[in-house]
């Protein structure tokens, strides 16, 4: 986690946002839209990632 910190806080606004892409598959709100629900990771903690669908992107799965 130490590592991800100094990664993200070290990035560009844009890069944030490619690394949180990366990591983020879904977030679902409370009906009052303010209110955060659930946030669904690409990969889970049993997860091999042998077949799983991580966004592609300009250079094949790799954030910059």
């Amino acid at each position: 986690m130490k590592q991800f910190n100094e990664l993200f806080n070290g990035a560009l606004n844009e890069e944030k946002k490619t690394l949180l892409r990366a990591l983020i598959k879904e977030v679902h709100m409370e009906s009052d839209r303010k209110t955060l629900k659930k946030i669904v990771l690409w990969f889970l903690e049993d997860d091999d990632f042998t077949e799983c669908g991580l966004p592609v992107g300009e250079n094949g799965r790799t954030v910059s």
